[in-house]
């Protein structure tokens, strides 16, 4: 294998494949949201969410592991230079087109409709996050690269702070409102939970760079794996049980991606001196960012090539969403589609600023 290869670490490239999967079932399953909580395909998707919860938490914590040791291998004007082509340009190009695709289209889930157009209105959306909400996920991970720096720091010679750091966020955002909401108290979130060390999505970033390293012993990664597969069964009893229980709802997000980031980072540790496995998964793993840009729009044409309905008449829409085709076909059949189709758009040398 060549110097650049033996450079990536396979469990990473795993674990963004199986994310953006989980990214697509989680939007395929939205009747979850939008459902009659009674409904028995309303609670299948409930499960479904649950299941592919980490997702999105996962992303966080592999660019965390990546990039909070970047002082290694660039300075701090390359980082933001290469943040800035890689994340921050597509965001902004993305937006742009989503913003003329939401006038005169409609996109379920993340697409906002808007029936005025012009810069000032696409400056007050696109500060807002109301061109595409499902953009949020640029929204966050451009906050922790301004903080990167910082913590970059942190990670190299004090991981003990760093680690404190994760903890009180996770207290802070979770725990917190876990105890705010099991009593009853309506207290005042934001006077606590104020960015960025309490950022809700910190924790996440820290955990991933802090897990790469080895930073915890065997028996605590077996702690956590055990408390967070603890929650995710608790999570599934709240959902079975249309959430007639409050089992630790509230903080089950985190310890669940974690047990399950540790799970994957595992198994992963079985197969990557094979070089034929490494090879493909960081071709699918190189794909990732692209879905999730692209896979609104194929969600909406297959779901009027196959049931020729769109979201514009959201009553006869909800239909779709309760079809099984569409929840659990669909994220199959647009991974398998988009993948080539990404990785065919990628070779186009211009094409790396717009779909990295």
């Amino acid at each position: 294998m060549t110097k650049k290869k033996n450079s990536r670490l396979f469990y990473i490239d795993l674990l963004n494949c199986i994310a953006i999967f989980g990214v697509l079932v989680q939007h395929t399953a939205q009747i979850a949201h939008v459902g009659v909580s009674t409904q028995t395909i309303t609670i299948i998707g409930n499960v479904i969410q649950t299941i592919f919860l980490p997702a999105v938490g996962i992303f966080f914590m592999n660019s965390g592991a990546m990039l909070l040791n970047y002082r290694e291998r660039q300075n701090t004007s390359h980082f933001f230079k290469r943040r800035l082509l890689r994340v921050a340009l597509p965001f902004l190009i993305w937006s742009i087109f989503y913003y003329i695709y939401g006038y005169y289209q409609y996109a379920f889930p993340g697409i906002f409709h808007h029936t005025t157009f012009g810069l000032r209105d696409f400056t007050e959306a696109f500060v807002d996050n109301k061109i595409n909400s499902l953009f949020w996920f640029f929204y966050i991970i451009i906050q922790l690269y301004v903080a990167t720096p910082v913590f970059a720091i942190l990670a190299k010679k004090h991981k003990d702070i760093l680690c404190y750091v994760a903890v009180i966020a996770f207290i802070s955002a979770d725990v917190y409102s876990y105890i705010d909401h099991t009593l009853h108290l309506n207290l005042m979130k934001s006077m606590l939970t104020q960015p960025l060390l309490a950022s809700s999505w910190i924790q996440y970033f820290i955990f991933g760079y802090l897990i790469k390293e080895d930073y915890f012993s065997r028996k605590v990664e077996n702690g956590m794996i055990i408390f967070g597969m603890f929650t995710f069964i608790l999570n599934i009893v709240n959902d079975l049980t249309i959430n007639s229980y409050n089992l630790l709802q509230s903080i089950s997000d985190f310890p669940y991606a974690v047990a399950i980031y540790l799970i994957i980072k595992r198994c992963a540790d079985r197969y990557k001196n094979n070089e034929h496995v490494t090879i493909l998964m960081e071709k699918l793993a190189s794909t990732s960012l692209g879905i999730y840009i692209l896979h609104p729009l194929f969600i909406a044409g297959f779901d009027w090539l196959f049931f020729s309905r769109s979201a514009a008449h959201f009553d006869s829409y909800m239909q779709v969403l309760k079809n099984p085709v569409h929840i659990f076909v669909l994220p199959i059949l647009i991974y398998i589609i988009l993948v080539p189709i990404i990785l065919s758009l990628k070779r186009i040398s211009f094409m790396k600023y717009i779909l990295p």
